[in-house]
């Protein structure tokens, strides 16, 4: 059975208009979000790096109510990434989502991550903080990825 999140995360995205209107700001990225025997896949790599993905995983969807869930995040190899879960809540117009928590940390420093659903559009920021919350990897802005173009 396929979700109303699911039917909005599930595809092939990129974020070419954005990367052609600001090419010295955004690189040109793709995501792919596909169902898999037991949860989901999903990818992301430079459109010139198609073979070699900068980000990896899959995950599970946790119910909690018909507006909100949670999705449980795992390695490559079934791994739990702990402490990375996030949370998406629907406020009747777009999935809502960010870390679950303060204590993922990634690449040297905590990860800050949101992600909104609208339409055909994955909207979505990460980085990572140091200690005194200075940037160490990542954007400010968001990148707006169009499904299916």
């Amino acid at each position: 059975m396929t979700t109303d999140f699911e039917k909005c995360l599930l595809g092939k995205y990129n974020n070419f208009r954005q990367a052609q209107s600001a090419p010295t700001l955004f690189s040109q990225i793709e995501i792919l979000w596909e169902r898999i025997e037991g949860g989901l896949h999903s990818r992301q790599w430079y459109r010139h790096e198609k073979d070699h993905p900068y980000r990896e995983g899959y995950h599970k969807l946790s119910y909690t109510s018909d507006t909100e869930l949670i999705v449980e995040n795992y390695n490559t190899d079934w791994t739990r990434r702990e402490n990375c879960d996030m949370i998406f809540k629907f406020d009747g117009r777009a999935w809502n989502g960010k870390i679950l928590g303060d204590m993922c940390y990634r690449r040297g420093g905590r990860v800050v991550s949101e992600i909104i659903l609208i339409n055909k559009q994955l909207h979505s920021r990460d980085k990572g903080l140091d200690e005194f919350g200075n940037r160490v990897w990542g954007s400010d802005t968001l990148y707006i990825f169009t499904k299916g173009e």
